[in-house]
C-alpha cells in the first residue's frame, strides 16, 4: 500500500483516490482511538472490581483471625502487605490479557516476513531472541532488588508506627535525637533500595528501546544489501521493515509487563500470607436456646500454649463460676493471667479442654452473641476512630439509650457534657487524643457493659484510672457483684475484697490460695500491694 502511494498517487496526484484514502485513515484512526477508550474504561473499571473485592476479602480474613495463630507481623508490615493487593490489580483487569494476545500476533508478522522476504526474517529471529535472553537476566536482577526494597519498606514503616504510637514517652524521656538518627538509617536503606529498584528498571527499559533501533538498523541494512543484489523487491523491504516495527511493539508492553510480574509476584506473596491467616472457627451447635444468661462460666482441664510452643502456659485448669460469685486471679508476671483471660473470652481457642459459657461452649458463640455474655475489660482501653458515641455503643450496634444508662453509673455523661462537641467529640485511637488516659479508660468500660453481659472479665483496668474514676469502678463492680459472674485481675486490695475465692497461678497450674502450702511457698513469690 505504501508503495502504491510512492509510485502512483504521489507522482499522478488526482481529485479521486487521495481523499478517499485520507478519509478512510481517518475513519480507521478514529475507531481505534474509540476501541481503545472502551478498552481503558473497561480495564479501569474490572481492576477496581477487583481491589474492592480482594480488599473485604483480605479484611475479613484479618477480622476472622485466630489470634494465637496469626503471624507476628508488625502494625506497618501489615499495612504494606494489605497495600499489595494495588499492585496485582493490572494483572487481574484485563491489562496482562490485552498484552498476551497482542504478544501472539508476534508469530504471526513474523511469519508474514518469512512469506514475504524468506532470508531477511533471519534478521528479527537473532534480535528478538537475543532481546529475549537479556530481558529474562534483567528481570531476575529487578526481582532482588524489589525484594530487597520491600524488606527494607517494612523496617521503615514498622519503625515509624511505633514511633507515633509512643511518641509521648519518646518525648518524655527526651530521645528524639536518637530515634531521629535510627530513622536516618532506616530511611537511607530504603532509598538505596529504592535507587537500585529504579537502576534496575531503567536498564530494563533502556534496553528494550535500543532493541527496537537495532531492529530497524538491521532490518534496512540488510535488507538494502538484498535489494541491491536484486534477491529482494522494495515492496517487500518496506513490508517487513513496518513488519519488523509493529512487531517490536507488543514485545516491548510485554516487557514492561515482565519487569511488573516481578513486582506482583512479591505483591501475590504478601496477600497469599494474609488470605492463608488461620481462621477463628464457630461450631454453631444445633438445638440450643440461644439467649440464656444465667452467668454461669466453667473450666474443663483446660490447656493453653501458643504456636510453636512446647510447654503450655495453661495446664489442666478447672473450677466453675455460679452468677453472684468472683474469684480472684493472682500470679508473677508472665504467669499466664491474662491469656486465661484471653481463652475465656474466646479470643485464644484452647488447647485441650473446653470454656463452658451459660451451658455452651464459648467457640460455639459468635462473635455478635459472645459480647452479650461475657465482658472483656482490658488494662489498655481501646478506643476505635470515630466519636465517643461510636465508641460506646460499638457504632450503633448497642441500644444508645443501653450505653448512655451505664456511663451515667461512671459520671462519664458529665465529664462528657463539658467537652466543646459532647458525645460527638472526634477520637482518632491514638495518644494524640485531647482526653486523659482515666476518660479514655472509662469510655472502654461503658463499651464493655453496655451489652449488659453476665460474666465480667476485669484484667488490672484500674491501673489508668484517677482517684475518682477508680472509685466509681469499684463501685460498679461492687454494685455488679451480686448480678454477675466476675473473674478478676488486679493489684488493688479493695478490688482483691470483692472476690469470694483467691486463686493463683503457678507454672501453669491454678492452685487456691488456701493451698498454697502444697506446692512449696518458696516457689511463688509475694504478692506486691501496688496501690497505698
Amino acid at each position: 500500500m505504501t508503495l502504491q502511494i510512492y509510485d502512483r498517487i504521489l507522482p499522478n496526484p488526482g481529485t479521486g483516490t487521495l481523499p478517499i484514502l485520507i478519509a478512510g485513515v481517518c475513519l480507521a484512526i478514529c475507531l481505534e482511538a474509540i476501541l481503545r477508550l472502551c478498552r481503558s474504561y473497561a480495564i479501569s473499571r474490572a481492576g477496581a472490581s477487583y481491589e474492592h473485592r480482594m480488599s473485604c476479602k483480605s479484611m475479613n480474613k484479618v477480622l476472622g483471625a485466630d489470634l494465637s495463630k496469626a503471624g507476628k507481623y508488625g502494625v506497618g508490615e501489615h499495612l504494606h502487605r494489605v497495600g499489595s493487593i494495588g499492585k496485582l490489580k493490572d494483572f487481574y483487569s484485563g491489562y496482562s490479557f490485552i498484552v498476551w494476545v497482542e504478544l501472539a500476533f508476534v508469530p504471526v508478522f513474523l511469519g508474514l516476513i518469512i512469506y514475504i522476504a524468506h532470508y531477511l526474517a533471519i534478521v528479527p529471529i537473532v534480535i528478538l531472541s537475543l532481546f529475549t535472553a537479556i530481558s529474562l537476566a534483567r528481570g531476575y536482577n529487578l526481582r532482588k532488588a524489589l525484594k530487597h526494597r520491600e524488606e527494607a519498606d517494612d523496617a521503615r514503616f514498622n519503625f515509624l508506627i511505633e514511633a507515633l504510637e509512643g511518641v509521648h514517652t519518646l518525648k518524655a524521656f527526651a530521645l528524639e535525637k536518637f530515634f531521629e538518627r535510627r530513622y536516618e538509617k532506616l530511611e537511607e536503606k530504603s532509598c538505596l533500595e529504592n535507587f537500585n529498584v529504579c537502576g534496575e528498571t531503567s536498564k530494563t527499559f533502556n534496553s528494550a528501546a535500543i532493541f527496537s533501533h537495532i531492529m530497524v538498523a538491521a532490518v534496512i541494512s540488510v535488507g538494502a544489501w538484498l535489494v541491491l543484489q536484486g534477491g529482494l523487491s522494495s515492496g517487500a523491504l518496506i513490508a517487513s521493515l513496518l513488519l519488523a516495527g509493529r512487531m517490536m511493539q507488543p514485545v516491548q508492553k510485554s516487557l514492561a509487563l515482565w519487569a511488573q510480574y516481578q513486582d506482583y509476584s512479591i505483591a501475590r506473596s504478601h496477600i497469599k500470607e494474609i488470605l492463608d491467616t488461620p481462621q477463628k472457627t464457630v461450631k454453631l451447635s444445633e438445638n440450643v436456646e440461644p439467649n440464656i444468661y444465667h452467668g454461669t462460666l466453667e473450666l474443663n482441664n483446660l490447656t493453653y500454649k501458643h504456636r510453636n510452643e512446647n510447654n503450655p502456659i495453661l495446664n489442666n485448669i478447672s473450677f466453675h463460676l455460679s452468677r453472684g460469685e468472683a474469684i480472684m486471679i493472682s500470679g508473677v508476671h508472665g504467669s499466664g493471667k491474662t491469656s486465661l483471660l484471653n481463652v475465656i473470652a474466646g479470643l485464644y481457642p484452647s488447647t485441650h479442654g473446653d470454656v463452658v459459657i451459660n451451658g455452651r461452649c464459648v467457640n460455639t458463640y459468635p462473635s455478635h452473641e459472645l459480647v452479650k455474655h461475657v465482658g472483656y475489660i482490658r488494662t489498655e482501653p481501646l478506643i476505635f476512630r470515630g466519636s465517643i458515641r461510636d465508641n460506646i455503643t460499638c457504632f450503633q450496634q448497642t441500644p444508645e439509650k443501653q450505653a448512655r444508662e451505664v456511663a451515667s453509673y461512671l459520671n462519664l455523661d458529665q465529664d462528657i457534657a463539658k467537652l466543646p462537641a459532647g458525645f460527638d467529640t472526634f477520637l482518632s485511637g491514638t495518644a494524640s487524643d485531647s482526653i486523659p488516659p482515666g476518660l479514655k479508660q472509662r469510655i472502654a468500660i461503658v463499651r464493655v457493659l453496655a451489652s449488659k453481659p453476665r460474666i465480667i472479665l476485669f484484667d488490672n483496668a484500674d491501673s489508668s484510672l484517677d482517684k475518682e474514676g477508680y472509685a466509681m469502678i469499684y463501685s460498679l463492680l461492687a454494685r455488679l457483684k451480686s448480678k454477675t459472674s466476675m473473674v478478676l485481675v488486679s493489684d488493688d486490695r479493695n478490688i482483691r475484697a470483692l472476690a469470694d475465692r483467691h486463686l493463683i497461678l503457678n507454672n501453669g497450674e491454678l492452685v487456691d490460695s488456701e493451698n498454697i502450702s502444697s506446692i512449696g511457698a518458696n516457689n511463688i513469690r509475694p504478692y506486691k500491694e501496688l496501690r497505698l
